[in-house]
């Protein structure tokens, strides 16, 4: 067989396998390498966007709070108290920025006001913050070292009544407070009694959170003991009044008694 019968033969040079996945590799890590950085790119010129817009955008609204001032202060909810005086101590001020009005501190300002209850403040826009007040509602006495003080609902002596004082009831309690369970009981039953018997009644004595008495107009006495079944005790009462008698027990309402 000559060379020119002989089949080609063809043979890698050696290491040549090695090179070429060698250089595969460089490529594969080349191309990694641009991704990260066209990635890095892509993130760095997001970030510069976004702090673009938020300057932006804080200026906007530097822009529309300058805009937005107080120009009224509206007061609504107040007989008693003057509105001009609610006003002067909420210490908002006309021409202010509206955003700039903190609704808990011109809360904490007004409710150091004797009468004021409760407080809302709300902005309304451009330029309105309205002032919704509660003023309390005496509904008893209480006697103090500078003479009788109007006590509300919430067993609170407020302030100091005026003369001559409101026909109330005198709420008579060791300690006459918000959180006394004796004049939490006291104001139980004044609150469950009839208008009828309210307008005889003269003291509510409270001797304790289950000892309970009432005294009316003309010398009668009642012992209504603890708040429980107030309603029941109260309905009793009102037909018992209608007996004559000096001392009207309601202590247990389906069994009272009247002491002549």
């Amino acid at each position: 067989m000559t060379g020119l019968d002989a089949p080609e033969r063809v043979s890698a040079e050696p290491g040549s396998t090695g090179r070429a996945a060698a250089s595969a590799s460089r490529n594969a890590r080349t191309g990694l390498s641009r991704y990260r950085r066209r990635r890095l790119l892509a993130l760095g010129l997001l970030v510069v966007l976004l702090l673009a817009a938020a300057v932006v955008g804080g200026r906007s609204v530097l822009l529309h709070a300058a805009r937005f001032r107080v120009s009224q202060i509206a007061v609504t909810g107040a007989t008693q108290v003057d509105p001009s005086l609610i006003r002067a101590a909420s210490g908002i001020q006309l021409g202010g920025p509206l955003l700039a009005v903190r609704a808990d501190e011109v809360r904490q300002r007004l409710t150091a006001i004797p009468l004021l209850a409760t407080v809302e403040v709300a902005r309304d826009w451009p330029g309105t913050v309205q002032l919704t007040v509660t003023e309390r509602t005496p509904v008893a006495l209480a006697s103090s070292a500078t003479g009788p003080a109007l006590v509300d609902s919430t067993g609170l002596p407020y302030q100091l009544a005026p003369k001559p004082a409101p026909r109330l009831p005198r709420l008579a309690a060791d300690r006459v407070a918000p959180d006394d369970p004796a004049t939490e009981a006291g104001l139980a039953v004044l609150a469950a009694l009839s208008p009828e018997v309210r307008d005889k009644l003269q003291v509510v004595e409270a001797d304790g959170p289950g000892e309970v008495t009432l005294r009316l107009a003309g010398g009668k006495q009642v012992r209504w003991g603890s708040p429980d079944a107030s309603a029941r005790k109260a309905a009793v009462l009102a037909v018992l009044l209608t007996q004559p008698g000096t001392v009207y027990d309601v202590t247990a309402p389906d069994l009272p008694t009247i002491r002549r």
